[in-house]
This record gives structure tokens, C-alpha cells and sequence, in this order.
């Protein structure tokens, strides 16, 4: 019996893969518009289960709901916010965003992918990857 063996890493995907990825919206998540047009997120708080304990204890969860959290998009995050409906894969997202603000496509690439990421972190989206086909081995 090995003591210290080494995790097993799934494979990153590649650069193709993570491009045809359709980016979905979280349903928890709720959003408003601004006067000035822009979306604001709220969403609900992950917490782990002690400090959600120590959250109900100290009375930040109402009605038995989680604390809410917001976020403001600016002009450009909002864009790709309404982008995102499931069907829109990362790649046609981001060229719409380089055709909207005339910057390289590369630009908008990695500019949507790392703001995209951003989201999926905090739990706003999640990635649909059932329709990218893998010609690697696993």
C-alpha cells in the first residue's frame, strides 16, 4: 500500500475544447438592470457548513435563506452576460464581443474566456460540454 501516491489529474482540455464549451446560467441567480442598462447580479453566498452554522447563529440568513451577494457588470460583462443562453458556445460569444468593441479576436478570446471563468468560480455558470467530441485518449 503506497502512503503517498500521486493524485490522478483529468486532462485539461484543449484550447478547441474549452472554446466550443456553451456557458449556461446558474437559476439561483437573479438579475436586474440599472437605470443606465447595465445587469446586476445577485446570487446566493456558498458558504461552507460551519460558517453557514455560525451564519444562522448570528441571524445573516433570513427566512431560512442563504445571505444574498451582488455583483454590478459594466458595459462589456453585461454583453456577455445576455450572451450566455445555453446555446451560445464560448468562441461565438466572443466573437460578438469582438465585433462590438472592434478588437482582435484573440483579444476577445482570452478577454471572454477569463471573465467566463471569473463567473463559473463564484458559481453564476456552469460550462455544457456535451457536444465537444474528444479524439484523445483518457
Amino acid at each position: 500500500m503506497k502512503l503517498f501516491s500521486k493524485k490522478k489529474i483529468a486532462p485539461e482540455m484543449t484550447r478547441g475544447e474549452a472554446m466550443a464549451c456553451k456557458p449556461v446560467k446558474n437559476r439561483e441567480v437573479r438579475e436586474s438592470k440599472t437605470d443606465g442598462g447595465l445587469v446586476l447580479l445577485s446570487y446566493p453566498l456558498r458558504l461552507k457548513p460551519l460558517f453557514a452554522d455560525v451564519a444562522k447563529r448570528f441571524g445573516m440568513w433570513k427566512e431560512g435563506a442563504p445571505p444574498m451577494k451582488r455583483l454590478q457588470l459594466d458595459e462589456m460583462g453585461t454583453l456577455v452576460w445576455n450572451m450566455i443562453d445555453g446555446r451560445n458556445s464560448v468562441k461565438k460569444i466572443a466573437a460578438g464581443f469582438a465585433d462590438k468593441y472592434q478588437v482582435l479576436p484573440r483579444e476577445a478570446e482570452v478577454a471572454t474566456a477569463s471573465f467566463l471563468k471569473d463567473l463559473g468560480k463564484r458559481g453564476l455558470i456552469a460550462f455544457d460540454t456535451s457536444g465537444i467530441t474528444k479524439n484523445r485518449r483518457d
